[in-house]
């Protein structure tokens, strides 16, 4: 566990730049790590809210069922990225692994007393909190103002920009992503995201390899926006 977190290279986590600064800052002395399979479930809704989890490795969903059981995924999650932290109450929504993923988590009373010690951290912690704030809300105007291609377009966009990884064709989302997954998230049909898709592909703005998407012409895609 200490040398996941003194020698992580993951430069997005808001632990990493304080731990340079303070040789007395250890993040291993108070996270717990944690590893998840495919599927694995990282807490349910509902359950009561006692800590955070900051994504070291892999990919996580955060979704959340309706009364009639359909599923809305809200948002995929990566290195660097937090769950929470939120003080008090319950789980609003359910995260699960899409892949084998690596999360160190936070006791609440521990990630209280670290914000009151070291200020530069809230202040990243705050930043990064608003800058997904507005990610997520950017998405939620699209989605309920914008047509299924509008809509798919700018998922993939924020896909691209969060998950992009250098391809000899453009840039590959670097993740397994399923049709349903991609409907979940932009309140579409599966059938209507594989229309779209597949219109995409023909325009030569994507490229489609099984169960991943490479953007070949991510400024097309931006103008649908």
């Amino acid at each position: 566990m200490e040398a996941q977190c003194r020698y992580c290279l993951n430069h997005t986590c808001i632990f990493l730049d304080l731990a340079k600064k303070d040789f007395s800052f250890h993040p291993e002395d108070f996270t717990q790590m944690l590893d998840y399979d495919k599927g694995q479930t990282l807490f349910q809704e509902g359950i009561p809210n006692y800590g955070s989890y900051l994504i070291c490795s892999g990919r996580v969903k955060l979704a959340r069922r309706s009364s009639n059981g359909k599923k809305t995924l809200l948002e995929i999650l990566g290195p660097g990225d937090i769950i929470g932290p939120t003080f008090g109450g319950h789980y609003r929504l359910y995260a699960e692994a899409l892949e084998k993923s690596r999360v160190a988590y936070v006791a609440q009373k521990d990630f209280g007393q670290l914000l009151l010690r070291y200020p530069q951290l809230t202040i990243a912690l705050v930043e990064k909190l608003t800058s997904e704030l507005g990610r997520l809300q950017e998405r939620l105007f699209t989605t309920t103002q914008s047509n299924a291609h509008a809509k798919l377009a700018h998922l993939l966009v924020e896909l691209v920009t969060s998950f992009g990884k250098e391809n000899p064709e453009g840039l590959l989302i670097d993740m397994t992503l399923s049709q349903i997954q991609l409907a979940e998230m932009t309140g579409l049909t599966r059938e209507t995201v594989s229309l779209t898709l597949n219109n995409f592909a023909s325009k030569g703005w994507i490229k489609l390899q099984k169960r991943k998407i490479i953007i070949c012409k991510k400024l097309e895609l931006q103008n649908l926006i």
